[in-house]
């Protein structure tokens, strides 16, 4: 296998990369001038007048119990907003005003599968059509067909990343309703798929979340992932989410990255700063009422940057479960 190349995005995430993506090259100048903006505005505590990035929650649904996931949790504590899936005419709103706000990318997902959302295939298209440079989300790829895979490079996915958690074993145990086989053969196919047409730009990914008991596996993992998909990702697991009481130790040179790039639209319009609010929170605003430039400058988004400028941002639990503290400013 080539040498690899290992960098930390961030706290609670590292990614091992091939030193050379073929993707790369077949990405255009505003996509890596978005690229470099993602750095800068954290790095330098500045923000845009509009998010630079979207993260929309096409839907809530999803066919895995898997005893990490934040989803989970909360249906077995009782605490899950209401299942159900964004209307077209809300995601359009999102979009026809991030392309004329400079919107350059979107995720969709955050606490289902997108593949389970009938409508993924013309949420692309519509993204892809009015200027978004990046379009990706995360997916179990147990409903990745080759057919579904036709159909989402075809309507313009630029980025897919797959969540498998552990080699066999490890796998069936954890991803609950899944099978390793069928999920490695999707994979597989969707490779194959991506390949041999032109979309030579397309970004792919395996991750993982480091349970206990599956650290041994890294290295193997990697081993087996890296010569597929050129990029493999590993979480820590948080106990938080199951309820325990956070750290109280700090470290004040912390700032978070998100509040500066990015916000979350959830499937019924409320809108959160961070992937990490998957309870609700902090909310900063609701796009029923407002546009996403208004909540995007509004006092809660605001003041929640000003708290990681001036290094209070332990006044906000979603912070203080997120942290941790070896963390560096800017990171």
């Amino acid at each position: 296998m080539a040498l690899m190349e290992k960098t930390k995005p961030n706290t609670c995430y590292w990614e091992s990369t091939l030193p050379s993506l073929d993707w790369h090259k077949h990405r255009s100048i505003e996509y890596w001038e978005y690229r470099k903006k993602w750095s800068e505005l954290p790095n330098k505590q500045i923000t845009t007048p509009f998010p630079i990035h979207i993260d929309i929650e096409t839907t809530t649904v999803c066919n895995l119990l898997c005893p990490m996931c934040p989803r989970t949790i909360q249906i077995e504590n009782g605490t899950f907003s209401d299942i159900g899936t964004m209307s077209m005419e809300l995601y359009k709103k999102i979009i026809d005003e991030g392309s004329e706000n400079g919107l350059c990318s979107v995720k969709l997902m955050s606490l289902g599968e997108p593949l389970l959302d009938e409508h993924i295939v013309e949420r692309i298209k519509y993204a892809k059509e009015h200027g978004v440079l990046e379009i990706m989300f995360n997916t179990n790829a147990t409903n990745l067909t080759e057919e579904m895979s036709h159909n989402i490079l075809e309507a313009g996915l630029d980025s897919i990343f797959f969540s498998v958690d552990g080699l066999k074993e490890q796998y069936d145990k954890i991803r609950i309703g899944a099978h390793y086989e069928t999920t490695l053969k999707n994979i597989t196919n969707f490779l194959k798929i991506k390949n041999e047409g032109n979309y030579k730009h397309v970004q792919t990914r395996v991750g993982m979340v480091v349970l206990p008991g599956t650290e041994e596996i890294l290295e193997e993992y990697t081993k087996f992932w890296l010569p597929k998909v050129g990029i493999v990702g590993f979480s820590e697991w948080v106990e938080y989410a199951r309820g325990q009481d956070v750290k109280d130790d700090y470290d004040p040179n912390f700032a978070c990255p998100q509040p500066f790039q990015r916000m979350f639209v959830l499937q019924d319009g409320i809108c959160v700063p961070c992937c990490n609010d998957q309870e609700r929170g902090y909310i900063i605003g609701d796009f029923n009422k407002n546009s996403i430039k208004e909540i995007w400058n509004g006092s809660r988004a605001s003041s929640l940057r000003q708290s990681m400028i001036d290094g209070k941002w332990f006044n906000y639990n979603i912070c203080k479960q997120c942290h941790f503290p070896r963390a560096t400013k800017g990171s």
